[in-house]
């Protein structure tokens, strides 16, 4: 029986000199792919943003089903704000996929 390979494949090289290029690479994402993401679920209140800090688990993926065109809205999100999500957007489509 084949067994998972449980290490990741390094990072890709940084092989340009364009210091521009560098520093756009190191913050394109945010993250790299080895770092923990965390929960993107907004704690703050209406004058500032204030992230959850829990690791992210779930990627979510939220379709409006009112009719008049929202945007879908992915998010990362933890488990607890998962649930919390279901409970206040009853009507909407919630895909819930994992990290």
């Amino acid at each position: 029986m084949r067994q998972k390979n449980p290490i990741r494949p390094a990072a890709p090289a940084r092989d340009s000199a364009d210091p521009f290029e560098q520093e756009f690479a190191g913050i394109a994402l945010g993250w790299d792919d080895r770092s923990p993401r965390e929960c993107e679920c907004d704690h703050g209140d209406d004058e500032a943003y204030a992230a959850c800090g829990r690791r992210a688990k779930w990627r979510v993926t939220i379709d409006c089903t009112c009719g008049e065109n929202h945007p879908r809205t992915v998010e990362l999100l933890c488990t607890k704000c998962l649930r919390t999500a279901r409970e206040d957007l009853g009507d909407e489509s919630i895909t819930a996929r994992p990290l």
